[in-house]
């Protein structure tokens, strides 16, 4: 079985119509959300767990899991509650910043009793982002669905995907992302992210992701923007650079990446067993090579669902 299941945030991203961003389209969104749909899109079986708002968008995100073939059964309607928006402006390069709109929405009022009626045994990879960590009660619930994972022998990925302004205190970001390490075979950072949490750590660069290994993290994945990425294993480090492109939109490009990391480690390359190809050198470099396509494809386009790749695209 090679089903993905991503956990975390559905919401709407508004986004900029012109380059003075003056006006804005709903586009659903979501990190983890958009993982899910960029590995449906390529081809493989996804589904998303998560709460979904009672309000007007509610339908626009379900049927747009649906209209890229991700499974919404384990995604659980909270009554009255509303659907987290998040207002993404772009520079004129294409990078973005965010706004977001997500005080008790529907993202963060999942709670464990959900999860009781995911059936583990159709799953083979949980993947999860740092949004579900930014309060108390959601935090909570992330780490029982880690702790689900690992008990039935689950490979778990972590893109860590800091949005900053989601956190009351920035202090706290450190502590709560490292506490989830333990449980994670995969992690992914980007260079600014890694930089924050070794400064918060008391440690350089290096050194952290060093300590990510040493917790038993299998890869660690390193994106830096158009710079080269890395891949970290205790027994071996690979590097590649990202193909040349002229950016449009890089809204999805992460989750793109990753989406692509889960589908060629689930689907593509040798017959190793799942777990035996985090170990496997050129199952790895292959994998680090299909994700930074997938990535770099995801920014000639606006938008997350959208402009994330087809498999056609890729091969």
């Amino acid at each position: 079985m090679t089903k993905l299941l991503c956990l975390g945030e559905l919401l709407i991203d508004m986004l900029p119509q012109d380059a003075n961003n003056s006006a804005y389209l709903p586009i659903p969104g979501g990190a983890p959300a958009n993982v899910a749909v960029g590995y449906a899109k390529l081809g493989g079986e996804a589904s998303f767990c998560g709460g979904r708002g009672d309000d007007h968008f509610a339908k626009k995100l379900s049927n747009a899991l649906a209209q890229y073939n991700v499974n919404t059964d384990y995604l659980f309607t909270i009554a009255g509650s509303q659907t987290a928006m998040v207002i993404v402006s772009l520079d004129e390069t294409g990078e973005r910043s965010f706004g977001f709109y997500r005080h008790n929405t529907a993202d963060v009022l999942l709670t464990p009793a959900h999860l009781t009626h995911i059936n583990w045994q159709e799953i083979s990879t949980l993947h999860f982002c740092s949004n579900t960590l930014t309060e108390s009660a959601i935090a909570n619930t992330a780490v029982k669905a880690l702790e689900l994972a690992k008990a039935n022998n689950k490979l778990v990925s972590f893109d860590v995907n800091l949005r900053y302004s989601l956190w009351e205190n920035t202090s706290d970001i450190a502590s709560n992302v490292k506490a989830c390490y333990t449980y994670c075979d995969i992690v992914k950072l980007s260079r600014d992210e890694l930089n924050f949490l070794a400064q918060h750590s008391d440690t350089t660069s290096d050194d952290y992701i060093q300590t990510l290994l040493n917790t038993g993290v299998k890869l660690v994945f390193l994106t830096d923007g158009p710079e080269p990425a890395k891949v970290y294993h205790s027994a071996f480090t690979l590097n590649e650079s990202a193909p040349k492109i002229n950016a449009v939109d890089t809204t999805s490009a992460g989750d793109a990446f990753i989406a692509g990391v889960l589908y060629y480690l689930n689907n593509l390359g040798s017959d190793l067993p799942l777990a035996d190809k985090l170990n496997d050198k050129a199952s790895v470099k292959d994998a680090l090579h299909f994700a930074l396509k997938c990535g770099s494809k995801a920014c000639l386009a606006k938008g997350a669902f959208p402009a994330l790749p087809v498999l056609a695209d890729i091969i």
